[in-house]
């Protein structure tokens, strides 16, 4: 798993530490499957959270500009952001899943579609659900990846022993 934690190039309070991004992608890179990364974000407020998520996602040369997400999963939100200078658009749709968020560029060629952890996830839930996600060739949907987040060790030993471990 490949997990990033990078500091936050949002301005913090003198006294608390800058919050890093929880975020894991899939190991190596592929173009199946459906879900390409898992985020577990600290708020429900995407002007808090987008900072730290994009500067991994620009640190790692994609151009990210356009954030797509369910508008009853988050606090609202302006329709644009200005990023480290850079211009991001927003948009929240009632029809999107409300367990992930898509990001792109600007003419929707790269694309990445995230599985969002709620915050208030138990730490040791949200740690297996970001190895389950970050496995080469994942072939489940955001639901399915949840589901089996439940189940534990078990579907450890029914992966052919590819365990995340």
């Amino acid at each position: 798993m490949t997990t990033s934690i990078l500091s936050s190039p949002v301005p913090q309070p003198a006294d608390s530490a800058p919050q890093p991004a929880r975020i894991s992608f899939r190991q190596p890179v592929s173009a199946t499957g459906f879900i390409d990364a898992a985020w577990w974000p600290r708020s429900c407020d995407l002007t808090t959270e987008l900072p730290p998520l994009l500067d991994v996602l620009w640190t790692a040369a994609r151009e990210i500009t356009r954030i797509s997400y369910h508008l009853s999963a988050w606090d609202p939100a302006p329709r644009r952001l200005q990023i480290e200078g850079r211009r991001v658009r927003l948009g929240g749709f009632a029809t999107s899943n409300p367990l992930t968020v898509r990001l792109s560029d600007l003419r929707g060629q790269d694309r990445i579609d995230i599985l969002v952890i709620a915050p208030d996830t138990d730490p040791a839930v949200a740690e297996r659900v970001l190895q389950l996600a970050s496995r080469a060739d994942d072939p489940y949907r955001a639901e399915e990846i949840l589901a089996l987040t439940i189940l534990g060790p078990a579907i450890d030993e029914g992966s052919g022993g590819d365990s995340p471990n």
